[in-house]
């Protein structure tokens, strides 16, 4: 997609469809105004009329009958002035997107409204363009947009950082978006291939056999269950040897060289294993892989912008299924920190694949860790799709994250960790058991579990993206299907990691 900036008034950009954004009961001022004039001021004739209210998301179509640049103005409403926030800003450009590719735009040219930015509308408006629809044969929509116009005060790096951005998150739903016969673990592994060639990554793919040897019997004990080759990949990005520690946050004592590590869980089907999953909607569960996938993605990302952050990616790639070789309720699995677990559910089985990686993370040097996982169904319960659950420690560097998600337009929600919690996982006959033995504290049970693989002193974020990680229905401003969720926080992380040196 290209991606233009332009000077020029509103009333004189050539594009098919020109957005411009108002609030609600507010009319046209300024140079919208006189965009509007310029088309016989439709625009506040229907605002008289009460055709067009400006309630947010709400998108109204005027021609310009060849009396302004564009051939068509797609008005986007912010809703009330005091309830809107800075959060919407990428979705109003969303949403006037998605309506333009419903009448088969080319070209869209956005005119930025009062504390928008250039990235907001890129991020919107690249996402809201993404086709899920990747095997219809017949009718199929095609992605039509192929140029974006703002008009606005902003510079080419941002716009190659937005779109850079966005292109990897749009390639991260394409992977989540595949079924899970064409996107296995072995599949996956082809992609790192590509990711680490054309960025210069170094790349480490260990198979069943190899992480058996290393001792990750969690990993292997879930890969048991498949046919197809399960395999634990990491990235690494280190173009710095020797760095400070970072301002105001805490690095590991085992190396002062600051290393980000993101670690995500890469199951490519789970269809339950032995404690099988009800069949009603089990065909979603391809999506079980969106933080292995938003690792590629963000992975693509930092060989592309070439941080100066030292970057660890590990994702352990399998099936969850209900084979012959597979885990039973009650087996006991040895962990790669030495940690015995007894697998009371196999269909906790993300928790137990993530404790290997984890563990295998902070060997390799990481001095900050976040994990991104659809690990519980309880967060979906507490948020809905609105929110990823966040936990983990210190409480500087889940803040951090928290910030970072902020800036991205990623709702967060923090959920406590009490002492109390950890009598959560007992087992009678292992370190821990992966699942409690009554229901409640879901989502807080999964994480005291990953802690138990992490360091106590290295700094450590759990992002629980169930609910956010796929949309079971479209939105004004995304279609349904795959988010790409949490790719965008790691961007902005990045960036603050930076700042902090």
């Amino acid at each position: 997609m290209k991606i233009t900036l332009t000077d020029a008034k509103p009333d004189k950009i050539k594009a098919d469809a020109l957005v411009v954004f108002l609030f609600e009961g507010e009319k046209p001022k300024g140079e919208i105004e006189r965009l509007d004039k310029a088309i016989s001021s439709s625009m506040t004739e229907a605002i008289s009329l009460g055709d067009f209210k400006g309630k947010l998301y709400e998108v109204g179509s005027f021609y310009t009958h060849g009396k302004a640049g564009a051939k068509r103005i797609l008005v986007v409403g912010l809703g009330k002035r005091k309830t809107f926030g800075e959060e919407y800003y990428r979705n109003v450009a969303g949403a006037g997107c998605k309506y333009a590719l419903k009448l088969g735009v080319k070209s869209m040219a956005f005119v930025l409204t009062e504390g928008q930015s250039a990235e907001d509308v890129i991020e919107g408006a690249g996402l809201a363009a993404f086709n899920p629809e990747i095997y219809k044969t017949k009718n199929k929509k095609k992605d039509s947009l192929e140029e974006i116009i703002i008009a606005g005060k902003s510079d080419l790096q941002t716009i190659k950082h937005s779109q850079v951005v966005v292109e990897a998150i749009n390639w991260v739903r394409k992977i989540i978006n595949e079924p899970a016969n064409l996107m296995a673990p072995k599949e996956m592994v082809e992609e790192a291939k590509k990711i680490a060639r054309e960025h210069k990554l170094d790349l480490e793919i260990l198979s069943e056999v190899e992480a058996a040897k290393k001792g990750m019997g969690a990993f292997v004990g879930i890969a048991k269950g498949s046919e197809e080759p399960s395999y634990m990949v990491t990235f690494k990005y280190k173009p710095l040897r020797v760095l400070r520690p970072l301002r105001g946050l805490k690095v590991s004592p085992l190396n002062e060289v600051p290393t980000l590590a993101v670690v995500g869980k890469g199951i490519t089907f789970d269809s339950g294993g032995i404690s099988i999953k009800p069949s009603e909607k089990m065909h979603e569960m391809k999506m079980d892989m969106s933080g292995a996938a938003a690792v590629f993605g963000f992975m693509k990302i930092v060989g592309q912008l070439k941080p100066k952050v030292n970057v660890i990616g590990v994702t352990p790639l399998t099936e969850n299924l209900p084979g012959g070789r597979a885990l039973k309720p009650g087996d006991v699995v040895t962990a790669y920190n030495g940690k015995t677990i007894e697998v009371i559910n196999t269909d906790a089985e993300g928790r137990v694949v993530l404790a290997d990686a984890l563990s295998y993370a902070a060997k390799l040097g990481a001095t900050h860790i976040v994990d991104l996982a659809t690990l519980t169904g309880a967060v979906l319960v507490a948020l809905g799709s609105e929110a990823a659950g966040i936990l983990g420690r210190p409480e500087n560097w889940v803040e951090e994250v928290k910030k970072a998600a902020k800036e991205a337009g990623e709702r967060v929600w923090e959920l406590p960790i009490y002492p109390e919690h950890k009598e959560l996982l007992k087992s009678d006959i292992a370190d821990l058991a992966n699942i409690p033995p009554v229901r409640g504290a879901g989502v807080i049970a999964g994480a005291v579990f990953l802690r138990e693989f992490v360091p106590e002193k290295l700094p450590w974020a759990h992002l629980d993206i169930t609910g956010t990680a796929w949309l079971s229905g479209e939105k004004p401003f995304l279609p349904k299907g795959p988010t790409g969720f949490g790719v965008r926080t790691l961007v902005k992380l990045l960036g603050l990691l930076e700042k902090a040196k």
